[in-house]
């Protein structure tokens, strides 16, 4: 008798452990929470975004300087989505994959 018991109660301890956490578990965010949750750092990606192209069609390379601001434009714009979508545990891969989407 006493090891039917023990089973029902760790069967009820386990069961509950289970309500508990799913209960309490966090709601997994998407890119598009995220965006609309941060509007300020979505225009300053789009803002760089607008940059990086004017500079790519800029008339000459003004003494190299061109490709440097071009090379640290697009590394800020990659850190604005590092810091916009650290939540979702993304790596640089993904983010540099859903930046081609």
């Amino acid at each position: 008798m006493k090891t039917g018991f023990k089973v029902i109660v760790s069967t009820l301890i386990l069961i509950t452990a289970g309500i508990s956490t799913s209960v309490y578990a966090a709601p997994q965010l998407t890119m598009q929470e995220e965006e609309a949750a941060n509007p300020n750092i979505v225009k300053a990606i789009r803002a760089m975004e607008i940059a990086y192209k004017d500079l790519e069609s800029a008339p000459h390379d003004f003494g190299g300087n061109k490709g440097a601001a071009m090379n640290d434009t697009k590394a800020a714009i990659h850190s604005l989505k590092k810091a916009l979508y650290y939540r979702l545990n993304m790596d640089d891969a993904a983010i540099d994959r859903a930046q081609s989407q």
